[in-house]
């Protein structure tokens, strides 16, 4: 009794991305019969054999069941083509189309509603997408959804263990057209200046060389540089230089290293094509992390030109305890003074909606800094041949936005836009009332708590305290919200650093409300989401559309019902307002409400014995989640016994 699972995604995985006895054609290019797994396990006698997408989650995992309890020897196929290589099809159909009509009709996105994740870590641990990160808000760690990475299979969505998760469709999409940028030096009544930087005359007159390392991890835009490089090398006039170029890949497919070597030299001298340790004039990487590994390469003299963000690995993710990005930036910064971060993805960003153009940026940095042998027209004229030509507006632009970071630093606040205001949180307590009726005593209120928590915690920012107290006036309309800032105040005078404090202070906020249908409703709707994907999805196209993904749950009496719905707004309107729920359904929740209260009490007690437990913190830390997924790690952490 055995049951063999036959894993085929349409490609040669040894390799990568070659062709299989399915696909028709050999190695060597040759037509050949083409051959299907299916018939193949038939052929050997095989009775139980079956070929199934396995893209349906429920409908796979009950045919495993099946075939497994199953007697004798059986057969699962599972065949769905790698969704590399048929996203990276679909992507360049959809440049086709843009090329050809000048837009997509629609396309589609997903995303997580930060407000509403718990960091429970549920979709990480059961898919391992890469295309998973992390974001932060006043509750700490968050995971979010890189649109660079993520090739939209939905397959994240498909485990429901929370209401987070939406897909969004934008019409008429175009990259570049809906976009305003602000980036060339005009805008900013400024001329940056030309730079003369390597001298390629000094390489040929004293025959030596000049090298550049570029590393970062797949899809950050490593090869890009690359290639901007390279082409910019095939520019220089003079026949005396002689250009080497190694572009060594690695995974970068699923976010592995990618690095490239680069070299001018003059002709006369042998050189390695591979940049020896110690030798790199400049090393350039849109990636802290993947850039810590690679400054062996840099010359005494050498200076680095660095991204100040990173692809966060999923071993940090799901780590013991909560990482603290800006000690990661504080130790590779600290690590040599050759080395330069700089907030490219930042800049990047938040003037053209999109991170990618962090590699532009960084050669704008490096050419203006005067780190490489080129000119700056053979440098323009290197990005015009080196990008698709839909892209290179915003890549020219990024180029100059790079320049402007190193000439007048001072002019670059000017392109970031104030995300986040207390304002916003209390226009959100606003809506979240009936239209006819009075909010200005509860907000007053607000300002007042406000204003209580600021004194207490002067280290921590308005925004992310006004949120702990934002949730609970829209959970119940700050019942509880004196005993809440009364116990924030007996924290700030315990004797603990600022960073436990503050783990203590989200642990506590957390206590005072449940994420139930009631309050998610709010958040998936309140105007502070609408606010994040305006900014967003209006770059993108004319309009889009938001589809929630869903799974409420009702304890009705005895009976527990659930389903899956894509709730309209009309809907949540509705039911944000349906706190009587809670009086009509006593046991809605109770399980959730029985963890927060246990974990207030712990917490109170520490306060009491003025000792505060670390270790504890980071077990409440993890009692994260909606329904079974809560429960059960509230177990595991033995919070709930």
């Amino acid at each position: 009794d055995i049951t063999y699972i036959l894993l085929d995604n349409d490609n040669t995985a040894m390799t990568g991305h070659q062709m299989t006895p399915a696909s028709g054609v050999s190695v060597e290019g040759q037509t050949r019969p083409k051959q299907k797994m299916l018939e193949v396990v038939k052929s050997l006698g095989v009775k139980e054999s079956i070929e199934v997408n396995p893209s349906d989650r429920y409908f796979y995992k009950n045919i495993l069941s099946d075939f497994i309890l199953g007697g004798g020897v059986k057969v699962i196929v599972s065949t769905k083509e790698c969704g590399l290589t048929f996203h990276g099809r679909r992507k360049r159909e959809d440049s086709f189309e843009i090329k050809s009509s000048g837009k997509l009709e629609r396309k589609t996105f997903f995303q997580i509603n930060s407000d509403l994740c718990e960091n429970c870590l549920a979709c990480v641990e059961m898919t391992g997408c890469p295309g998973l990160t992390t974001t932060a808000d006043a509750y700490g760690q968050k995971i979010a959804i890189d649109p660079q990475i993520c090739v939209s299979d939905s397959y994240c969505t498909k485990i429901k263990a929370c209401p987070s998760f939406e897909q969004v469709e934008v019409f008429n999409f175009h990259p570049t057209n809906f976009k305003k940028s602000k980036a060339s030096g005009k805008s900013f009544g400024i001329e940056v200046p030309e730079i003369s930087g390597v001298d390629v005359d000094n390489i040929v007159n004293n025959k030596t060389s000049w090298r550049a390392v570029v590393t970062g991890v797949g899809g950050s835009g490593v090869t890009t540089i690359s290639r901007i490089i390279a082409e910019a090398s095939k520019n220089l006039n003079s026949s005396d230089i002689d250009f080497k170029f190694m572009d060594q890949k690695g995974l970068a497919q699923r976010n592995g290293r990618v690095t490239g070597h680069l070299s001018l030299h003059e002709k006369s001298i042998s050189q390695s094509t591979v940049t020896p340790v110690a030798s790199a004039d400049l090393l350039i990487s849109p990636d802290l992390l993947d850039a810590s590994a690679a400054f062996r390469f840099l010359k005494g003299h050498g200076h680095a030109v660095i991204n100040d963000t990173y692809q966060v690995p999923l071993s940090f993710i799901l780590g013991d305890e909560e990482f603290i990005d800006s000690d990661i930036v504080e130790t590779v910064k600290n690590h040599s003074e050759q080395i330069n971060l700089y907030s490219a993805e930042k800049y990047c960003t938040q003037n053209f909606g999109k991170s990618v153009y962090a590699s532009a940026f960084l050669l704008g940095v490096c050419y203006q800094r005067g780190l490489l042998p080129f000119s700056y027209s053979q440098m323009k004229e290197a990005i015009n041949n080196s990008i698709k030509k839909v892209e290179v507006k915003n890549n020219l632009e990024a180029f100059e936005l790079g320049r402007i970071c190193i000439h007048a630093p001072e002019k670059l606040n000017k392109l970031i836009k104030k995300k986040r205001s207390v304002e916003d949180l209390k226009y959100s307590i606003e809506k979240s009332f009936l239209p006819w009726q009075s909010t200005q005593v509860i907000l007053k209120t607000f300002d007042r708590y406000l204003n209580r928590m600021k004194e207490y915690f002067p280290q921590m920012s308005s925004y992310d305290l006004g949120q702990f107290l934002h949730d609970q006036f829209i959970y119940d309309r700050g019942r509880n919200i004196e005993e809440f800032v009364h116990m924030a105040g007996t924290l700030s005078n315990a004797s603990a650093d600022d960073e436990v404090k503050r783990l203590c202070l989200r642990q506590l906020a957390r206590c005072y409300f449940v994420k139930d249908e009631v309050f998610c409703a709010h958040q998936m709707i309140s105007p502070i989401k609408q606010k994040r994907d305006d900014d967003f999805f209006h770059l993108l196209g004319k309009s889009y559309k938001v589809t929630r993904i869903n799974r409420p749950h009702f304890d009705v009496g005895p009976f527990e019902i659930e389903f899956d719905l894509s709730p309209k707004t009309w809907m949540l309107w509705l039911m944000r307002q349906a706190r009587f729920l809670r009086l009509l359904m006593p046991k809605w929740h109770s399980k959730e409400k029985k963890i927060n209260n246990m974990i207030k009490q712990e917490i109170s007690k520490m306060f009491e014995e003025n000792l505060i437990d670390k270790r504890r913190l980071n077990q409440f830390r993890k009692t994260k989640g909606y329904r079974d997924v809560r429960y059960e790690k509230a177990k595991a952490q033995k919070v709930l016994l």
